[in-house]
């Protein structure tokens, strides 16, 4: 349907971007991966006109992408680019995190009508918590831009690196879901089809895993103080 090039672009733009930047390519990266959220985007309007706004973002933030790939070339080059200063830097920055931010709620809005049109609550739940957590995440990076709360940078520094990567991974395990339990209109009797891409699948196994294990440790954890409520219950009746 999409999902999973919408994941990889996901992915790539906000975890492994950290990779490509400690070598040197990261607006490389970026761009790699608004084009993969496009394509997965433009596949899922297909099936949710509300994608449509996301994959519309992808392109001011594809620009964006492109401007900075120009901007590393000439750093190779030792070049330097008129109009770049650091005004133009500031303006660019901005640009680019208002437009993720808008980004990732078209994305959770998206996800979140599919879901309540095929049936499945836990996935528009998670959604609109994810939407929330996104929100605080732009607050609290707005407010720390602000001079007055320089005696709050620390502190809010590491909130804001903690909440980036509280979103990243809900959004990852929101899209994994996605990927796995929404499917066209006809396959729903179907058996879901493995990834063409390896990466996804382990993912998705050790989701899958988990899930199960922290489901049975609940199921355990039930039956336990069950059988202590019962246990109590028997005692009280032979006093």
């Amino acid at each position: 349907m999409g999902f999973g090039y919408l994941l990889m672009g996901y992915l790539t733009v906000f975890l492994l971007y950290i990779l490509a930047s400690s070598v040197g390519v990261g607006p490389f990266a970026l761009l790699i991966g608004y084009l993969l959220m496009l394509y997965g985007l433009l596949q899922l309007r297909r099936f949710q006109s509300s994608f449509s706004i996301a994959a519309i973002l992808t392109l001011p933030l594809s620009v964006t992408a492109v401007l900075e790939c120009v901007k590393e070339i000439f750093t190779w080059l030792l070049w330097d680019i008129p109009f770049w200063g650091t005004g133009f830097t500031v303006g660019l920055g901005w640009t680019s995190f208002l437009l993720l931010i808008c980004f990732q709620f078209a994305m959770l809005y998206g996800i979140r009508m599919l879901s309540m049109e095929v049936g499945l609550p836990k996935i528009t739940s998670a959604a609109v918590r994810n939407t929330l957590f996104v929100g605080i995440y732009a607050c609290v990076y707005i407010v720390g831009q602000f001079p007055a709360s320089e005696w709050l940078r620390p502190y809010l520094t590491l909130s804001v690196n903690l909440l980036n990567l509280i979103c990243a991974f809900c959004n990852l395990l929101l899209l994994l879901s996605c990927n796995k339990n929404i499917c066209a209109a006809g396959d729903e009797e179907v058996t879901p089809k493995r990834s063409r891409f390896d990466w996804v699948n382990r993912m998705d196994d050790k989701f899958e895993s988990l899930h199960q294990t922290m489901n049975e440790g609940a199921r355990k954890d039930g039956e336990e103080l069950m059988r202590r409520h019962l246990e109590k219950k028997n005692k009280k009746k032979k006093k």
